[in-house]
């Protein structure tokens, strides 16, 4: 991606998901508050098992399923920036190999280093007093963090080589069938 992308990008999505969760956050507000103003109404005419035979339930629950849905949308957005944030850190690692192999090759390595030096360091970190498990407990959120985006940087190159590899199976098989149409007449 280019910085002319990248910036219509972030003007287009960092909008939508402020949007999205704080529509989120109103419709969870009113999924709180709004069944205490229908607190242990019936539902008239419906005989529903116990958690969903009052007004005020089903006010909670259709209120949180539309934040939920909101919260999804703002999710789908955010992913672009986990994916520009992947893409950062992997660059900032040294891994721009264009070769899908050479690049998961790399990643499963730095995926590796990254749990062995948690692992090797975690004790030394955890004896030092007052502050061990403090330290420890960052230093297993940042492996975390690399782990995560690593993966997610492998789960990319494989999409991206599978959806190359469908293209031309997509291309050839079009080709054959023209071909065959062009041959009958």
């Amino acid at each position: 991606m280019n910085r002319g992308s990248i910036k219509r990008e972030v003007r287009r999505r960092l909008p939508r998901i402020l949007t999205n969760v704080a529509v989120a956050f109103l419709f969870w507000v009113i999924g709180q508050i709004g069944p205490l103003f229908v607190k242990d109404l019936p539902l008239p005419g419906i005989n529903l098992p116990p958690p969903f035979n009052s007004i005020s339930s089903i006010v909670g629950i259709t209120a949180t399923l539309i934040a939920t849905i909101f919260i999804v949308k703002a999710i789908l957005d955010g992913l672009f920036f986990v994916d520009l944030s992947a893409e950062i850190i992997t660059r900032f690692l040294g891994i721009r190999e264009k070769k899908p192999l050479k690049r998961i090759g790399r990643d499963t390595v730095y995926i590796l280093l990254a749990l062995l030096i948690t692992a090797a360091s975690s004790p030394i970190l955890s004896s030092i007093p007052n502050i061990g498990g403090y330290l420890t407990t960052i230093l297993s959120i940042v492996a975390l963090g690399i782990f995560l985006i690593l993966i997610y940087d492998i789960g990319k190159v494989i999409r991206d080589v599978l959806r190359r590899k469908a293209r031309r199976m997509a291309d050839w098989i079009s080709n054959y069938v023209e071909e065959r149409e062009n041959r009958r007449r």
